[in-house]
């Protein structure tokens, strides 16, 4: 690299972040693809996602447990929530254990919508990741959350 630039790599692709910043942008591109058959953004599908994986596991459903589980800032998931209580897709109610809490709920409509919309986004993903073979995803994987954990939110 010449020293009149201020790049670090010969190529662009040399760059981890870049080709993390163009995986994303490919993957939103086809979430946004698939989640307009569903009528909720990629926000919404992953607070609704969330909220059926807590229901599964029996995790609690707040909104600071939504947000630590998502990696969503608190102020987004607080709006929302409230989008996706017009939808009625989602119902608040205070929690029983902790009276500062709130918890949020699918509603029988946004379970429907849910249960639905996992299936669509579970089979994109394996579409999207289908040229990995079994070795290179769970390497890919393995790479990826290391990256999380140790930049942790």
């Amino acid at each position: 690299m010449s020293k009149s630039s201020p790049f670090k790599h010969e190529k662009a692709d040399d760059s981890a972040g870049f080709l993390l910043w163009k995986i994303t942008a490919l993957w939103r591109n086809r979430l946004e693809e698939v989640l307009r058959n569903f009528g909720i953004t990629q926000t919404q599908y992953a607070i609704l996602a969330s909220l059926k994986w807590f229901e599964v596991k029996k995790e609690p459903t707040t909104q600071s447990h939504l947000s630590e589980h998502t990696k969503i800032e608190k102020m987004t998931i607080s709006k929302a929530i409230r989008q996706l209580e017009k939808k009625d897709l989602v119902i608040r109610k205070p929690s029983t254990l902790d009276n500062r809490a709130t918890n949020v709920c699918l509603s029988s409509q946004g379970k429907n919508l849910i249960n639905r919309a996992i299936i669509a986004i579970e089979n994109a993903d394996e579409e999207f990741f289908s040229c990995l073979n079994d070795k290179q995803l769970e390497l890919y994987k393995s790479l990826t959350s290391t990256v999380i954990m140790n930049n942790g939110l």
